[in-house]
């Protein structure tokens, strides 16, 4: 029987493009080890998996839909206004999975993060249409067109809250586990392209070394030549890899996350790991 004192542990899911796959290998090695997840927030790649696992609660079963490339190809739609694509089939495919669930309706608790593109601040959205949120999240500018919520236009979370854990300390986790994927900062390249992805790069860095601040564990896969997005890594094969080094990283600190919940004085006997 689960002790209903143990501490509550909260996972912020970090935005990353295709290394968000990484997340599917981190969660895996959670229920491996019979973590319980009580909180999930997430900024776009991140807000996909932790809201699709928030409502299957089955990892297996989230890789599943992820990884039908058939599927993902499918859902390419050229724009000329607003962005390169429209979005929409991506909007139908997420509105054919989460029906009309409202995201304070799925079992386990979820705030999904954007930004309002206007003010540039981090928007939490813990109420409301699941894929609507999930569109706002994961909507990159000039990529996507922007999506209107509440006489806001948002995009993606990431350009305000890389991994977005603040919110899960207010939502009543204890204990708090910082999943981030990025590239890590090297020289890099040094075409254009390349030196103005890794400035962006920089700023997410130092952004999300700000966030993770008030994170209890921090798991850090490490990437390297994905770039901010990352998707033709995608169409290179690459999937299963990043997936096993999310699970790789989780082990690492896998005695980590065990010592911080069985080291609460003021509760004992959390429970057995």
């Amino acid at each position: 029987m689960e002790n209903k004192n143990r501490k509550k542990i909260g996972l912020a899911l970090g935005s990353g493009g295709a290394k968000g796959y990484a997340h599917l290998g981190v969660i895996k090695v959670l229920e491996k080890n019979k973590i319980p997840i009580d909180y999930i927030s997430g900024s776009s790649a991140g807000a996909i998996v932790g809201a699709l696992y928030s409502l299957y609660q089955n990892i297996d079963e989230v890789e599943k839909i992820i990884t039908d490339f058939n599927k993902i190809k499918s859902l390419v739609d050229i724009s000329f206004k607003g962005g390169i694509f429209k979005g929409k089939k991506v909007a139908n495919f997420l509105d054919n999975i989460f029906k009309d669930k409202e995201i304070q309706d799925l079992d386990i608790p979820l705030c999904i993060v954007a930004t309002d593109y206007k003010t540039g601040e981090q928007v939490r959205i813990r109420k409301g249409n699941v894929a609507l949120a999930l569109r706002a999240s994961m909507t990159i500018p000039f990529m996507f067109e922007l999506v209107k919520y509440k006489k806001r236009e948002l995009a993606d979370g990431g350009l305000s809250s890389p991994v977005p854990v603040a919110v899960l300390r207010d939502m009543g986790a204890d204990i708090i586990i910082g999943v981030r994927i990025e590239d890590k900062i090297g020289q890099g390249k040094k075409n254009i392209y390349a030196m103005a992805e890794r400035s962006v790069s920089i700023l997410q860095h130092n952004l999300s070394n700000w966030e993770l601040k008030d994170a209890d564990i921090l798991i850090d896969p490490y990437f390297e030549d994905y770039g901010i997005l990352g998707f033709y890594k995608i169409f290179q094969g690459k999937v299963e890899e990043t997936i096993k080094e999310g699970e790789r990283a989780a082990e690492v600190n896998m005695a980590e996350i065990k010592s911080a919940i069985r080291g609460g004085k003021d509760i004992p006997g959390i429970y057995k790991l």
